[in-house]
């Protein structure tokens, strides 16, 4: 009889194969789960020197699986080495809060900042450079929103960043005021670029100082597996950065696995890609497939629609789409006949269906490759597009909390009608389609507990009702589900992650509550009492 090292019981164990937990208990042998039994049956399975938890009520599962995440930018955002403006409802509130922390860190040499969002400033016009001059004129400044899709600059950074007002860029743009001169605002990460390296440029020892911290904070919300989805390019900054995060992954610092996508768009030679997959591919950091964007967002109307926006009929998006689909073909084709998993931002329905036909040219050429190719965000669907999912076997990879974080922005862009296949999640799922969640951070918070009541309530902040009331609500096992398994099998690990079964690994997580037995609106204040990640205790209330 073999012994566990750690058992965990309680009246609510959820395997995630099941639509209910059952009283029962798993046991732990090194790295990897040995049992899952119900009753009083992994008694069996104690011996001498075996830990025994009893947890009562409280629900036991697999630990959380972030389908979407942004690795490096959001252990920035979570270190104190960025100031974090999510809470501001103004310019003049944002700039206030950079000020008081430039003055309280005046050894940072950038002022680095996020969280900024024009729905939270009630719609008003985009900042500019002035505003932020004004209080830091001597260092650069850089403040990327909330989606990650624009980035405000003093004149400092854009100096620094080597931006001027008529620079070609691959997509997006470089803002101006109407004398031509540049305003401080660059929109879309191709244009972005330039100020991202700034913005994440950090030594080595801070590098590792930062994810340190930053690991510690995802064991303590239950997240053991996450991404890096930022589309890194092949570059000796990146590969520079992945060897520092391999080392440390070697060394058994990283608890929570990361699962990276380089960068996707306009290329057809994948070969560096390939060669970081196998060179990069540890058990806690692996490089796994290409990422790519294809529209923008609706707050600064560059998503791209498929009829115009309902408050801007001039446009079905400003700048989009971000390639061809003619390129985003080549791409797409190119990188699944090298064995690479493809996964391409759409948060338009013009753009989601760019991204399926494109993958439907994938299959034509490469036949049936088995990738886990996803269309990411999802934030509006043409109801003809919601099928392909299942036939394409294309993944919906979503994020909960982004639903009350845009405080219902859609309703004014893409206007009622079309709101009723806003975040369907409802509708995918019905038509077969594999779901996967995730919370995009640091777009949202890394606490998976907010996106998953955003699910099954469909709610804004306050309570009141998210968007439309269209009916697109998941069931608490299947938003669980898709935190777990849906995103492991994004990550092509679903065999090793993602549910509590014997011989997977032992990444398992312990609520303080039963997410199937209270009212939805306590889901989101969940809080994590335990997290076991590759058999070893990481975090413990």
């Amino acid at each position: 009889m073999e012994y566990a090292d750690i058992i965990l019981k309680s009246n609510a164990v959820f395997t995630g194969r099941e639509d209910e937990p059952f009283k029962g208990g798993v046991a732990v042998k090194g790295n990897k789960i040995l049992a899952v039994e119900k009753g009083d049956a992994i008694d069996a399975y104690k011996g001498a020197d075996t830990k025994v938890y009893e947890y009562g009520d409280n629900l036991i599962m697999a630990g959380f699986v972030d389908g979407h995440d942004h690795l490096w930018w959001g252990a920035v955002a979570d270190s104190d080495h960025a100031v974090d403006i999510t809470a501001s409802t103004s310019e003049e509130e944002a700039v206030a809060m950079i000020k008081k922390y430039a003055d309280e860190h005046p050894e940072e040499p950038r002022i680095r900042g996020y969280g900024w969002f024009p729905a939270n400033w009630n719609d008003a016009p985009l900042p500019t450079k002035h505003s932020l001059d004004a209080v830091i004129p001597d260092k650069p400044v850089y403040m990327n929103s909330a989606d990650a899709h624009t980035a405000w600059l003093n004149s400092k950074a854009l100096e620094e960043s080597k931006y001027t007002p008529d620079m070609e860029v691959v997509a997006g743009a470089v803002g101006v005021d109407e004398n031509g001169e540049m305003n401080g605002i660059i929109y879309e990460p191709d244009a972005m670029a330039n100020a991202l390296n700034n913005f994440y440029d950090f030594p080595d020892d801070q590098i590792e100082e930062i994810m340190h911290n930053f690991m510690k904070g995802l064991a303590s919300k239950g997240v053991t597996s996450l991404s890096e989805m930022s589309a890194d390019d092949y570059t000796d900054m990146f590969y520079n950065r992945y060897k520092v995060f391999k080392k440390m992954s070697d060394a058994g610092d990283f608890t929570s696995r990361v699962h990276c996508y380089t960068a996707l768009m306009r290329i057809t030679d994948f070969s560096d890609a390939v060669a970081w997959k196998k060179e990069f591919n540890t058990p806690t950091f692996r490089v796994v497939g290409v990422k790519g964007f294809l529209d923008g967002v609706t707050s600064t109307y560059t998503a791209l629609l498929l009829a115009p926006y309902a408050d801007r009929p001039d446009t079905t998006g400003e700048g989009a789409p971000l390639d061809t689909q003619e390129s985003l073909n080549a791409s797409v084709i190119a990188a699944n006949a090298a064995g690479l998993p493809v996964r391409i931002h759409c948060i338009g329905d013009g753009a989601v269906r760019m991204a399926l036909d494109a993958y439907e040219e994938s299959l034509k050429v490469n036949g049936n490759h088995g990738l886990a190719n996803t269309v990411e965000h999802i934030e509006s669907i043409d109801p003809a597009d919601i099928p392909r999912f299942k036939e394409l076997g294309v993944v919906a990879s979503m994020q909960g909390e982004h639903l009350p974080q845009e405080n219902n922005e859609k309703v004014t862009r893409i206007g009622v009608e079309r709101c009723r296949y806003e975040w369907p999640w409802r509708s995918l799922l019905d038509a077969g389609a594999r779901l996967a969640l995730g919370t995009d951070f640091p777009v949202v918070y890394y606490n998976q507990f907010p996106g998953i009541h955003a699910t099954v309530a469909r709610k804004n902040y306050d309570g009141s009702q998210a968007g439309v009331d269209n009916g697109e609500y998941l069931t608490i096992a299947e938003a669980l589900k898709a935190n777990t398994l849906g995103s492991a099998y994004v990550y092509g690990r679903d065999d090793e992650l993602g549910s509590l079964e014997p011989g997977k690994l032992a990444d398992i997580i312990v609520m303080d509550r039963n997410l199937f037995d209270i009212p939805k609106d306590d889901i989101k204040d969940t809080q994590i009492l335990m997290t076991i990640m590759d058999g070893n205790v990481v975090y413990e209330a």
